[in-house]
């Protein structure tokens, strides 16, 4: 994870200092390429190894609908946490006047500041499973059939200056492809070969940038007051899982 300058909004208005967050910040992404991830396969999903794509075979069982309640929170394999071991942040000051040349003094401000960047998740917006009963492999394929969307959010009650605000910190120092909200697109196939006897299930969802860390102001003598911890999140992409 790369860590660069904050980002800070200041107290009388909107005001994006150190690092400034892109025009289109708030935007979905467009580019093709870049919207939906590779499928994902768990190590204990059912499948021939190195059978799954996302370019399935026209002959492959489709797959039926799951019920059952959507996961906010589904893990995604191989994600991991990291520690952030850095200090806060330090502003530059101003430098001071004729009459105290030496004081000390900095851009009263409120900023972000993360902590551990935490596992990603999934937000699953749609489900669904073949179940193969025969003594041989069986193509399939699963296409997501139904949408939902993702904004980014907090644990706690906040402001829509302050999800600006990690937006902006998130963007900069963990994953440029983050986005203000996401909505997840229909007709997004992926397959393999199911092992004999077994179920293989398959979620589409958007996948969820997930840090945890604080908001604090720094005001004018560069003290920083007190700080509100958080865990936070923010869509970057969607794809698929597949697992057991």
């Amino acid at each position: 994870m790369q860590r660069t300058s904050s980002v800070l909004v200041g107290v009388t208005g909107l005001l994006l200092m150190a690092t400034a967050v892109p025009a289109n910040a708030a935007d979905e992404p467009t580019a093709p390429t870049s919207r939906v991830a590779p499928p994902v396969v768990a190590d204990d999903a059912p499948v021939e190894p190195g059978s799954v794509t996302d370019n399935p075979g026209a002959g492959a069982v489709t797959g039926s609908d799951s019920g059952g309640a959507l996961e906010e929170d589904a893990p995604i394999p191989g994600e991991t946490e990291e520690a952030i071991e850095a200090p806060d942040p330090e502003f530059p000051g101003k430098p001071g006047d004729e009459d105290f040349p030496d004081a000390e003094h900095c851009e009263t401000a409120r900023f972000a500041h993360i902590s551990r960047n935490t596992k990603n998740t999934m937000s699953v917006k749609y489900k669904t499973f073949v179940k193969n009963d025969l003594n041989s492999s069986v193509d399939f394929k699963f296409t997501s059939k139904k949408s939902g969307t993702t904004t980014v959010g907090a644990s706690i009650n906040i402001s829509g200056e302050v999800k600006v605000l990690w937006l902006g910190k998130l963007k900069v120092d963990v994953n440029g492809s983050v986005s203000h909200s996401w909505t997840s697109e229909l007709g997004v196939e992926t397959g393999g070969k199911v092992k004999a006897h077994s179920t293989v299930k398959g979620d589409y969802g958007i996948m969820k940038e997930n840090v945890y860390g604080y908001v604090a102001m720094q005001y004018s003598n560069c003290r920083i007051g007190a700080k509100q911890y958080m865990d936070v999140w923010a869509p970057y992409r969607e794809g698929w899982r597949i697992h057991s």
